[in-house]
């Protein structure tokens, strides 16, 4: 496998554990239910995350890609890692959303995935 072909592995391997962590915290808050935030309900929300094994894989698995990062930002500069990485990880996750969580996704929320699909191109062909 070439440099370029592994940088793209790694964004993209970015991208999916940045997906897998909000899936899992997702699921995690329709398990715990909705949660306020003031001081008065701080204990009450850390309680929650600790009992909550959807929340505690989510993060886990967000610092873990959270590592994967740091070898991409050590090879790559960030302008040209940061929005590829924003343009894969939105297209995952509207993937995600419609076919994993069932939500609705309009006609224009799939032609701006299109768009940012052609941008990704621009910028792997200046890369």
């Amino acid at each position: 496998m070439n440099r370029v072909a592994v940088q793209y592995a790694q964004l993209l391997l970015v991208a999916a554990g940045m997906m897998a962590s909000q899936l899992l915290l997702k699921k995690g808050m329709a398990v715990a239910g909705p949660l306020g935030f003031s001081p008065r309900l701080l204990g009450e929300l850390v309680w929650r995350i600790l009992t909550t094994p959807q929340l505690i894989l989510g993060y886990l698995i967000g610092g873990l890609t959270t590592l994967v990062w740091l070898v991409v930002l050590s090879r790559l500069e960030l302008s040209h890692a940061l929005p590829t990485l924003t343009a894969i990880y939105f297209i995952l996750v509207v993937l995600a959303s419609r076919f994993v969580l069932h939500e609705q996704v309009s006609v224009w929320r799939w032609a701006g995935t299109l768009v940012l699909i052609l941008g990704i191109a621009l910028i792997a062909r200046d890369g």
